[in-house]
């Protein structure tokens, strides 16, 4: 307890001494720095629970060019989407895609010229309700 009160008496002071009145104040120092990021999640549970049901970016800053594409594990391309704040589905052709391990390629650009490159693992799971394993 001492040292969260330690921690939060120093992040106090510094805030005022850089003009900010109040740590949600100072999430705008953060934004002005410029620095783009994105992240990807690396599963979703596409059975309509209202609880992750689509795959889209999990947070990002500053992209101003995005793509994200969705492969099979024998490397067919499934879903393909252009827009930061696109998603899939998880359909394939109109048909829900079986629950397992699919993989996407994202490739963004951030307002501060950096390329982000992801290639992840996405597992589908569809026997998951609101958090909690349906079997």
């Amino acid at each position: 307890m001492k040292k969260m009160l330690i921690v939060y008496v120093l992040l106090h002071i510094s805030l005022l001494l850089c003009g900010q009145e109040s740590l949600s104040d100072s999430t705008s120092v953060a934004d002005s720095t410029g620095v783009s990021y994105i992240n990807m999640p690396n599963a979703f549970s596409p059975n309509d629970d209202g609880w992750n049901d689509v795959y889209r970016v999990k947070s990002s800053r500053g992209i101003v060019e995005f793509r994200a594409i969705i492969f099979n594990r024998w490397g067919q391309r499934l879903y393909e989407w252009n827009d930061v704040n696109g998603s899939w589905d998880g359909t394939y052709g109109g048909r829900a895609v079986k629950d397992g391990t699919y993989f996407v390629l994202v490739t963004a650009k951030g307002s501060d010229g950096v390329t982000h490159k992801i290639r992840k693992d996405v597992n589908v799971v569809r026997g998951v309700i609101n958090g909690e394993n349906r079997e």
